[in-house]
């Protein structure tokens, strides 16, 4: 009898062991972090329908179909933490880290998945230079009417704002202002230190304006915030290097 249970107490603890490991294994098989190459992923996404790759640092909202899996239950992110990924109600947010290189997608559920690889962009859409009328916001050319106050607004490119309305924001930081009269400097206007707007009012230097005399700004500091609130620091571009209105 104590053979017998000797034996019974063997064979339960080998159970025990054979189960644990089994147990063990199917949690690793939970997740499959590596994904599976596969030729039945499929992305749509009107971002890669406008630009043929992702912009870099802003939200790419794509489409994810895997056969077999269902997106909302899988992990999904960037590998070699080369970017961030979020499951989001109208898709799957792509948030590559730098410019110009690959990111590949994994997405991964117990043994199924797939990965994607994407073209990232080297660079963002300019943003544009508007002016407008402060009472009526009628949009004005480089020659002004002087009645009302004219003011110089940055603005993301249409399209882009369209694709990314959370990225789009842009801030002016740094500007100069100069009203000119022929060759004579009439007055001026600067940024103060931490300016943080998209506007520039410039109706001081329109008060005392003439016919033909010229306002010129010259914006040398400008930012971006993106869909966390972080700013990152752009390029000013050529044409907003030196602005010149002409007051009608």
């Amino acid at each position: 009898m104590a053979m017998n249970k000797k034996n019974s107490l063997r064979i339960i603890a080998i159970a025990a062991v054979i189960f644990s490991f089994i147990s063990c294994s199917n949690q690793e098989r939970e997740i499959n972090k590596e994904g599976v190459e596969s030729d039945k992923i499929s992305v749509k996404s009107a971002v890669l329908d406008e630009y043929g790759k992702l912009m870099p640092q802003c939200k790419n909202i794509v489409t994810v179909d895997v056969e077999g899996i269902d997106i909302q239950e899988a992990l999904v992110y960037i590998d070699n933490d080369a970017g961030d990924a979020y499951i989001l109600t109208e898709g799957v947010g792509l948030v590559p880290y730098e410019v110009k290189n690959n990111v590949s997608m994994i997405v991964s559920f117990e043994e199924e998945g797939g990965t994607k690889e994407f073209k990232v962009a080297d660079k963002l859409p300019e943003p544009q230079i508007r002016f407008f009328n402060a009472e009526t916001f009628e949009i004005q050319d480089y020659d002004i009417e002087n009645e009302t106050t004219v003011i110089i607004e940055v603005v993301a490119d249409d399209k882009f704002a369209e694709l990314f309305p959370e990225d789009s924001e842009y801030i002016i930081t740094e500007y100069k202002a100069v009203q000119m009269r022929g060759e004579e400097k009439i007055n001026s206007i600067e940024s103060e230190i931490e300016y943080s707007s998209n506007q520039i009012d410039i109706s001081s230097l329109q008060e005392n304006a003439q016919a033909e005399d010229d306002i010129v700004i010259n914006i040398t500091g400008l930012q971006r915030i993106d869909f966390e609130g972080n700013t990152h620091e752009i390029e000013v571009p050529e044409k907003m290097q030196e602005i010149n209105l002409t007051v009608k």
